[in-house]
């Protein structure tokens, strides 16, 4: 080889190891802008799942249960509570087949009610209703209550909320301890019957002490 072909040889070795260097170069470039892509999807999605987490936790939350009354502690009641942070509109709940009442409550038809029948208008935060369904012995003796399908639906703070159902089986709560945690009331009577002796043992005391002359 001559000094021409050299250098020829040696322009084209150049000219390969610019196009490598050129090839990795728009490599590294497409690698670099997938990434940004990447990057901008990942915090469009951590944007969404923040937003739907606020939403979230802005919505009201509306369940249905059985519970024993916390005065006589020996009725059961059917409770609607709105524990979410905002009121619950346009509320429907439906039950399949619907919760019935024990005998000597049958004649006030839970089914016949405003709120059952056309829905309830709004439920705001911490709101509590209850109905009483009679004794729990009724209730079991009767089979009054059995497994009752439960649909609740209603409007929030951006608009409806979808709809969600579970079963309702009384029967779950078949022996379960009913302990009386006390309450108000009580502490009202007994304290009215710690008053009736002391009032006794004063009258007693004067009834043993002398006249006073």
């Amino acid at each position: 080889m001559d000094g021409g072909d050299w250098v020829a040889a040696g322009a084209a070795v150049v000219a390969v190891i610019a196009l490598v260097f050129t090839a990795l170069q728009a490599r590294s470039a497409k690698i670099q802008a997938q990434a940004a892509r990447d990057q901008v999807e990942i915090g469009k999605r951590q944007a969404e799942m923040q937003e739907q987490l606020n939403r979230d936790q802005q919505q009201p939350y509306v369940w249905v249960d059985y519970r024993v009354d916390p005065v006589s502690y020996w009725l059961v009641d059917l409770v609607i509570k709105n524990e979410g942070p905002t009121t619950a509109r346009n509320v429907r709940i439906t039950f399949d087949p619907m919760v019935g009442r024990a005998k000597n409550l049958s004649d006030m038809d839970l089914a016949g009610l405003p709120g059952f029948v056309d829905g309830f208008s709004a439920i705001p935060p911490g709101r509590e209703m209850r109905w009483s369904l009679g004794s729990h012995t009724d209730l079991y003796d009767q089979r009054v209550l059995t497994r009752h399908k439960v649909r609740i639906s209603f409007d929030g703070p951006f608009g409806p909320v979808e709809p969600y159902a579970y079963t309702l089986a009384y029967d779950d709560m078949k022996f379960a301890a009913l302990r009386d945690p006390g309450h108000i009331g009580q502490v009202a009577k007994e304290l009215k019957e710690i008053k009736r002796y002391v009032e006794k043992g004063v009258q007693a005391v004067r009834d043993l002490s002398p006249d006073e002359e």
